[in-house]
Protein backbone atom coordinates (compact mmCIF):
# COMPACT_ATOMS: atom_id res chain seq x y z
CA UNK A 1 0.00 0.00 0.00
CA UNK A 2 0.90 3.86 -0.68
CA UNK A 3 1.90 6.24 1.91
CA UNK A 4 2.66 9.53 1.07
CA UNK A 5 4.42 11.83 3.33
CA UNK A 6 4.16 15.61 3.55
CA UNK A 7 8.09 16.21 3.47
CA UNK A 8 7.41 15.14 -0.42
CA UNK A 9 4.54 16.69 -0.64
CA UNK A 10 3.56 19.69 0.54
CA UNK A 11 5.73 23.07 1.12
CA UNK A 12 7.09 23.76 4.39
CA UNK A 13 6.93 27.38 3.87
CA UNK A 14 3.42 27.59 2.76
CA UNK A 15 1.83 24.11 4.06
CA UNK A 16 -1.08 23.12 1.32
CA UNK A 17 -0.91 21.87 -1.94
CA UNK A 18 -4.26 22.60 -3.38
CA UNK A 19 -5.21 20.71 -6.77
CA UNK A 20 -7.84 19.74 -9.32
CA UNK A 21 -8.29 16.13 -10.31
CA UNK A 22 -10.35 15.80 -13.27
CA UNK A 23 -11.51 12.43 -13.35
CA UNK A 24 -10.82 9.14 -11.08
CA UNK A 25 -9.00 7.76 -14.00
CA UNK A 26 -6.25 9.87 -12.91
CA UNK A 27 -6.37 8.83 -8.89
CA UNK A 28 -3.93 6.90 -6.73
CA UNK A 29 -4.86 3.26 -5.77
CA UNK A 30 -5.21 2.52 -2.07
CA UNK A 31 -3.09 4.26 0.17
CA UNK A 32 -2.59 6.61 3.44
CA UNK A 33 -0.46 9.84 4.89
CA UNK A 34 1.16 11.44 7.17
CA UNK A 35 -0.61 14.76 7.06
CA UNK A 36 -4.50 16.14 6.88
CA UNK A 37 -6.58 16.30 3.88
CA UNK A 38 -9.57 17.95 2.79
CA UNK A 39 -11.77 17.30 -0.74
CA UNK A 40 -14.52 18.61 -2.34
CA UNK A 41 -16.75 16.83 -5.14
CA UNK A 42 -17.29 19.64 -7.66
CA UNK A 43 -18.95 17.28 -9.99
CA UNK A 44 -20.20 13.41 -10.50
CA UNK A 45 -20.41 11.03 -8.06
CA UNK A 46 -18.08 8.16 -6.67
CA UNK A 47 -17.62 5.71 -3.84
CA UNK A 48 -15.16 6.41 -1.06
CA UNK A 49 -14.03 3.03 0.43
CA UNK A 50 -12.03 4.52 3.57
CA UNK A 51 -11.02 2.78 6.33
CA UNK A 52 -12.57 -0.87 5.38
CA UNK A 53 -16.35 1.30 4.98
CA UNK A 54 -18.09 3.02 1.63
CA UNK A 55 -19.02 6.62 1.39
CA UNK A 56 -21.38 7.69 -1.22
CA UNK A 57 -20.03 11.17 -2.60
CA UNK A 58 -21.99 13.00 -5.09
CA UNK A 59 -21.23 16.86 -5.98
CA UNK A 60 -21.38 19.49 -3.01
CA UNK A 61 -19.70 16.50 -0.02
CA UNK A 62 -16.27 17.90 1.24
CA UNK A 63 -14.31 15.41 3.00
CA UNK A 64 -11.62 15.81 6.26
CA UNK A 65 -8.94 13.13 5.61
CA UNK A 66 -7.23 12.61 8.97
CA UNK A 67 -3.15 10.88 9.40
CA UNK A 68 -3.51 6.92 9.07
CA UNK A 69 -6.61 6.70 7.18
CA UNK A 70 -6.37 4.21 4.57
CA UNK A 71 -8.70 5.19 1.49
CA UNK A 72 -9.28 5.04 -2.68
CA UNK A 73 -11.64 6.07 -4.64
CA UNK A 74 -13.87 3.87 -6.85
CA UNK A 75 -16.47 4.40 -9.95
CA UNK A 76 -20.38 4.91 -8.97
CA UNK A 77 -21.17 2.81 -11.98
CA UNK A 78 -20.05 4.07 -14.72
CA UNK A 79 -19.98 7.65 -13.21
CA UNK A 80 -16.57 9.78 -13.13
CA UNK A 81 -16.15 12.60 -10.89
CA UNK A 82 -13.95 15.62 -10.80
CA UNK A 83 -12.60 17.09 -7.07
CA UNK A 84 -10.82 19.60 -5.68
CA UNK A 85 -7.79 18.00 -2.99
CA UNK A 86 -6.01 20.14 0.03
CA UNK A 87 -3.08 18.53 1.56
CA UNK A 88 -2.47 19.92 5.02
CA UNK A 89 0.92 19.42 7.01
CA UNK A 90 -0.31 18.09 10.25
CA UNK A 91 1.34 20.67 12.94
CA UNK A 92 -1.10 23.62 10.43
CA UNK A 93 -4.46 21.52 10.97
CA UNK A 94 -3.23 20.36 15.11
CA UNK A 95 -2.50 24.22 15.48
CA UNK A 96 -5.93 25.26 13.96
CA UNK A 97 -7.92 22.03 16.43
CA UNK A 98 -5.95 23.42 19.17
CA UNK A 99 -6.54 27.05 18.57
CA UNK A 100 -10.49 26.32 18.42
CA UNK A 101 -9.86 24.72 21.88
CA UNK A 102 -13.00 22.22 21.90
CA UNK A 103 -11.28 19.08 23.35
CA UNK A 104 -14.99 17.09 22.50
CA UNK A 105 -15.30 18.06 19.34
CA UNK A 106 -12.05 17.25 18.42
CA UNK A 107 -12.15 14.12 19.62
CA UNK A 108 -15.08 13.50 17.32
CA UNK A 109 -13.48 14.41 14.60
CA UNK A 110 -10.23 12.96 15.03
CA UNK A 111 -11.82 9.61 16.31
CA UNK A 112 -14.67 8.67 14.57
CA UNK A 113 -14.30 5.16 12.75
CA UNK A 114 -14.56 7.07 9.24
CA UNK A 115 -13.39 10.75 7.94
CA UNK A 116 -16.62 13.75 8.88
CA UNK A 117 -18.46 14.44 5.45
CA UNK A 118 -20.13 18.18 5.27
CA UNK A 119 -22.46 19.03 2.68
CA UNK A 120 -21.87 22.31 0.78
CA UNK A 121 -23.75 24.31 -1.91
CA UNK A 122 -22.81 24.91 -5.45
CA UNK A 123 -21.81 28.30 -4.36
CA UNK A 124 -19.84 27.25 -1.26
CA UNK A 125 -17.98 24.62 -2.93
CA UNK A 126 -16.59 27.78 -5.29
CA UNK A 127 -15.81 29.50 -2.06
CA UNK A 128 -13.64 26.49 -0.71
CA UNK A 129 -11.72 26.39 -4.20
CA UNK A 130 -11.33 30.24 -4.42
CA UNK A 131 -10.22 30.34 -0.63
CA UNK A 132 -6.95 27.43 -1.66
CA UNK A 133 -6.75 29.07 -5.29
CA UNK A 134 -5.69 32.72 -3.68
CA UNK A 135 -3.27 30.49 -1.27
CA UNK A 136 -1.97 29.43 -3.50
CA UNK A 137 -1.20 32.64 -5.83
CA UNK A 138 -0.44 34.53 -2.44
CA UNK A 139 2.46 31.47 -1.95
CA UNK A 140 4.02 32.98 -4.65
CA UNK A 141 4.16 36.81 -4.16
CA UNK A 142 3.92 36.87 -0.27
CA UNK A 143 5.00 33.40 1.43
CA UNK A 144 3.82 35.39 4.91
CA UNK A 145 0.57 36.33 3.79
CA UNK A 146 -0.30 33.03 2.31
CA UNK A 147 0.42 31.18 5.69
CA UNK A 148 -1.83 33.79 7.36
CA UNK A 149 -4.91 33.55 4.91
CA UNK A 150 -4.27 29.64 5.57
CA UNK A 151 -4.83 29.72 9.04
CA UNK A 152 -7.72 31.90 9.36
CA UNK A 153 -9.51 30.18 6.10
CA UNK A 154 -8.77 26.71 7.93
CA UNK A 155 -9.88 27.72 10.96
CA UNK A 156 -13.07 29.11 9.40
CA UNK A 157 -13.76 25.96 7.78
CA UNK A 158 -13.39 23.74 10.71
CA UNK A 159 -15.87 25.61 12.43
CA UNK A 160 -18.63 26.19 10.11
CA UNK A 161 -18.81 22.65 8.59
CA UNK A 162 -17.11 20.39 11.45
CA UNK A 163 -17.43 21.34 14.28
CA UNK A 164 -21.19 20.30 14.56
CA UNK A 165 -22.42 19.58 18.07
CA UNK A 166 -24.76 17.37 16.28
CA UNK A 167 -23.55 15.50 13.67
CA UNK A 168 -25.54 13.24 11.30
CA UNK A 169 -24.59 9.87 10.97
CA UNK A 170 -24.31 8.75 7.23
CA UNK A 171 -26.78 5.63 7.52
CA UNK A 172 -25.66 2.46 5.88
CA UNK A 173 -26.66 2.38 2.68
CA UNK A 174 -29.71 0.16 1.36
CA UNK A 175 -28.72 -2.44 -1.20
CA UNK A 176 -32.17 -2.29 -3.21
CA UNK A 177 -30.60 1.21 -3.43
CA UNK A 178 -27.44 0.66 -4.52
CA UNK A 179 -28.47 -1.84 -7.23
CA UNK A 180 -31.46 0.98 -8.92
CA UNK A 181 -28.42 3.60 -9.04
CA UNK A 182 -26.44 1.28 -10.87
CA UNK A 183 -28.80 0.17 -13.62
CA UNK A 184 -29.99 3.38 -14.37
CA UNK A 185 -26.42 4.18 -15.98
CA UNK A 186 -27.29 2.03 -18.55
CA UNK A 187 -28.60 3.47 -21.48
CA UNK A 188 -31.79 2.06 -21.92
CA UNK A 189 -32.87 2.53 -18.50
CA UNK A 190 -31.42 6.25 -18.36
CA UNK A 191 -33.67 6.89 -21.54
CA UNK A 192 -36.76 5.36 -19.79
CA UNK A 193 -36.23 7.65 -16.44
CA UNK A 194 -38.30 7.99 -13.62
CA UNK A 195 -40.21 4.49 -14.40
CA UNK A 196 -37.43 2.13 -14.72
CA UNK A 197 -35.78 3.79 -11.68
CA UNK A 198 -39.06 2.52 -9.54
CA UNK A 199 -39.17 -0.48 -11.45
CA UNK A 200 -35.97 -1.64 -10.61
CA UNK A 201 -36.03 -0.73 -6.40
CA UNK A 202 -38.65 -2.80 -6.25
CA UNK A 203 -39.97 -0.72 -3.40
CA UNK A 204 -43.31 1.92 -3.94
CA UNK A 205 -42.44 5.31 -5.30
CA UNK A 206 -43.41 6.95 -1.58
CA UNK A 207 -40.59 4.56 -0.73
CA UNK A 208 -38.10 5.82 -3.09
CA UNK A 209 -38.86 8.92 -2.69
CA UNK A 210 -37.92 9.10 1.14
CA UNK A 211 -34.58 7.23 0.32
CA UNK A 212 -33.53 9.60 -1.81
CA UNK A 213 -34.06 12.29 0.21
CA UNK A 214 -32.33 10.56 3.11
CA UNK A 215 -29.06 9.38 1.34
CA UNK A 216 -28.72 11.47 -1.37
CA UNK A 217 -30.71 14.69 -0.40
CA UNK A 218 -32.46 14.89 -3.26
CA UNK A 219 -35.32 13.97 -5.38
CA UNK A 220 -35.12 11.18 -7.69
CA UNK A 221 -35.66 13.71 -10.90
CA UNK A 222 -32.62 15.76 -9.44
CA UNK A 223 -30.73 12.73 -9.81
CA UNK A 224 -31.42 11.46 -13.09
CA UNK A 225 -31.34 14.73 -14.33
CA UNK A 226 -27.78 15.73 -12.81
CA UNK A 227 -26.81 11.74 -13.96
CA UNK A 228 -27.34 12.43 -17.45
CA UNK A 229 -26.18 15.85 -17.22
CA UNK A 230 -22.92 14.27 -15.56
CA UNK A 231 -22.89 11.90 -18.53
CA UNK A 232 -23.06 14.94 -20.82
CA UNK A 233 -20.13 15.61 -19.61
CA UNK A 234 -18.18 13.14 -19.60
CA UNK A 235 -18.83 12.43 -23.76
CA UNK A 236 -18.12 16.01 -24.44
CA UNK A 237 -14.26 15.91 -22.96
CA UNK A 238 -13.82 12.17 -24.65
CA UNK A 239 -15.61 12.32 -27.85
CA UNK A 240 -16.39 14.54 -30.90
CA UNK A 241 -20.15 13.55 -31.13
CA UNK A 242 -22.05 17.01 -31.87
CA UNK A 243 -23.75 18.56 -29.20
CA UNK A 244 -27.26 17.23 -30.51
CA UNK A 245 -25.73 13.91 -30.44
CA UNK A 246 -24.70 13.91 -26.72
CA UNK A 247 -28.02 15.30 -26.17
CA UNK A 248 -30.13 12.48 -27.49
CA UNK A 249 -27.92 9.97 -26.12
CA UNK A 250 -28.35 11.00 -22.45
CA UNK A 251 -31.97 10.76 -23.11
CA UNK A 252 -32.84 14.80 -23.77
CA UNK A 253 -35.40 14.40 -26.09
CA UNK A 254 -35.61 18.30 -26.73
CA UNK A 255 -32.18 19.89 -27.02
CA UNK A 256 -32.99 23.67 -26.17
CA UNK A 257 -33.96 21.95 -22.54
CA UNK A 258 -30.64 20.54 -22.39
CA UNK A 259 -28.89 23.80 -23.56
CA UNK A 260 -30.67 25.09 -20.67
CA UNK A 261 -30.08 22.49 -18.19
CA UNK A 262 -26.09 22.08 -19.02
CA UNK A 263 -25.80 26.15 -18.95
CA UNK A 264 -27.86 26.60 -15.49
CA UNK A 265 -25.74 23.10 -14.01
CA UNK A 266 -21.94 23.89 -15.31
CA UNK A 267 -22.43 27.69 -15.84
CA UNK A 268 -21.30 27.69 -19.16
CA UNK A 269 -22.58 26.11 -22.74
CA UNK A 270 -21.97 22.89 -23.46
CA UNK A 271 -19.38 23.92 -26.60
CA UNK A 272 -17.82 26.27 -24.02
CA UNK A 273 -16.90 23.63 -21.67
CA UNK A 274 -15.41 21.44 -24.17
CA UNK A 275 -13.36 24.37 -25.63
CA UNK A 276 -12.21 25.15 -22.04
CA UNK A 277 -11.11 21.86 -20.90
CA UNK A 278 -8.91 21.26 -24.73
CA UNK A 279 -7.20 24.43 -23.64
CA UNK A 280 -6.82 23.76 -19.71
CA UNK A 281 -3.29 22.83 -18.48
CA UNK A 282 -2.74 19.00 -17.34
CA UNK A 283 -3.57 18.60 -13.51
CA UNK A 284 -0.31 18.84 -11.16
CA UNK A 285 0.04 15.43 -9.79
CA UNK A 286 -0.42 15.10 -6.16
CA UNK A 287 -1.43 12.13 -3.20
CA UNK A 288 -5.18 11.67 -4.75
CA UNK A 289 -3.71 11.80 -8.25
CA UNK A 290 -1.58 9.44 -10.09
CA UNK A 291 2.13 10.99 -11.15
CA UNK A 292 1.95 11.60 -14.46
CA UNK A 293 5.11 10.33 -16.77
CA UNK A 294 8.07 12.84 -17.36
Amino acid sequence: MLKYTEENYIDPEVPVNPFWVESLSQVSPEHTHDFFEFFVIEDGSCRHVVNGETQWLRAGCLVFIRPEDVHKYERNGEEDCRFYNVPCRHRLVSEALAYLGEAEMTGQLLQSPTPRVAMLSQTEVGEFVALFERIKLLSSIDKQKARIALKSGLIDLLTRYFFNPDPVKQAEFPLWLEYALGKMQLKDNLHRGLPALYELSGRSVGHVNRAFRQYLQQTPTEYLNQLKLNIARNLLLTTELRVVEIALECGFENVSHFYHQFKKWYRQAPLDLRRSRQAAPRPTAGPGATRQPE
